[in-house]
């Protein structure tokens, strides 16, 4: 679910409790705390892009970090991190996968050829192998999402904390 802009200020701005009893009135508002929870949602929704960014394969400047860190900015939404982009660069979910696919006949990934580089048959739909794809960012990790969340919850959470501490 995604969380819109002000979604926690605007549901606790609902929350004014008003107590009459005995000639005593209390008056609670609880926007602050909406604000604080805002605050909290977007630390933890950057903190976690930051941190998955680097267990994306490529390098600083690679194509597919350059698009899934553009993506989550301009498509994405408060609470929502995207792995990667559904439609942008043509591998991000072969990478993410972590297997390699392979042409059915030939059992081969790709072939290559110094002078053209890495190609695969015209037309043919490679399939998947249980063999693991070796990244060259020792960082890189398949599902680099799940691994992000598994393996750094807890200074993604202590950003989250601090963002809410912040006035």
């Amino acid at each position: 679910m995604a969380i819109r802009k002000n979604h926690f200020k605007n549901l606790f701005k609902k929350l004014n409790i008003n107590v009459n009893e005995g000639g005593v009135s209390v008056n609670l508002n609880m926007t602050r705390f909406g604000i604080k929870m805002d605050k909290a949602q977007d630390a933890l929704d950057n903190e976690f892009l930051t941190r998955m960014i680097q267990h994306v394969p490529g390098e600083d400047g690679g194509a597919l970090r350059a698009d899934i860190k553009s993506f989550n900015e301009t498509n994405g939404e408060r609470g929502v991190i995207y792995a990667y982009n559904p439609k942008g660069v043509p591998y991000g979910h072969y990478q993410h996968t972590g297997i390699v696919y392979a042409d059915p006949k030939t059992g081969k990934g790709s072939f290559y050829t110094p002078e053209y580089g890495h190609w695969s048959r015209p037309g043919v739909e490679k399939v998947p192998t249980t063999r693991l794809l070796h990244y060259q960012n020792p960082e890189a990790r398949r599902d680099w999402a799940r691994y992000t969340a598994q393996h750094e919850k807890e200074a993604i959470v202590e950003s989250a904390k601090n963002g809410f501490r912040k006035d």
